[in-house]
């Protein structure tokens, strides 16, 4: 079998979860006895974060986006918004559910893992359960 790229687009779900992640975290440090400067400074962070991965995972606006994947027989091979394709292999820890998956790879020449989670609407119809059940049995 031939492996064919999954175009990975941007994901509605992915970033209400980032906003609602981000925003609980700020109320949490709102409401703790910090000293102001260390809250001001936490909240900078925390708008930081947000920042960060809205433009790696949503907008894609990083030279090291991913735009696509491909699963073949020796692991996973990685396509990125400048054009770049990494191969790697899947790590035992990737995480399958049917709302979403955090995968996990090992990139050849990096020795901590890359890790993306990826929103059923993220990609193309049928795509999504096609990688799932790869890789439940890869």
């Amino acid at each position: 079998m031939i492996p064919r790229d999954m175009a990975i687009g941007p994901s509605a779900r992915f970033v209400m979860l980032l906003l609602f992640l981000h925003s609980i975290t700020a109320i949490i440090v709102s409401a703790t006895a910090m000293p102001v400067a260390a809250r001001a400074a936490a909240f900078v962070l925390i708008l930081l974060s947000l920042g960060y991965h809205l433009a790696r995972d949503v907008l894609r606006l990083f030279p090291d986006s991913w735009i696509a994947l491909s699963l073949d027989q020796d692991g996973v091979s990685v396509v990125t918004r400048d054009g770049r394709r990494y191969s790697g292999q899947i790590e035992k820890k990737t995480v399958v559910y049917p709302h979403f998956i955090v995968l996990r790879i090992t990139q050849e020449g990096r020795r901590l893992p890359v890790i993306r989670v990826i929103f059923p609407d993220a990609l193309d119809d049928g795509a999504f359960r096609e990688l799932c059940v790869r890789l439940k049995f890869a």
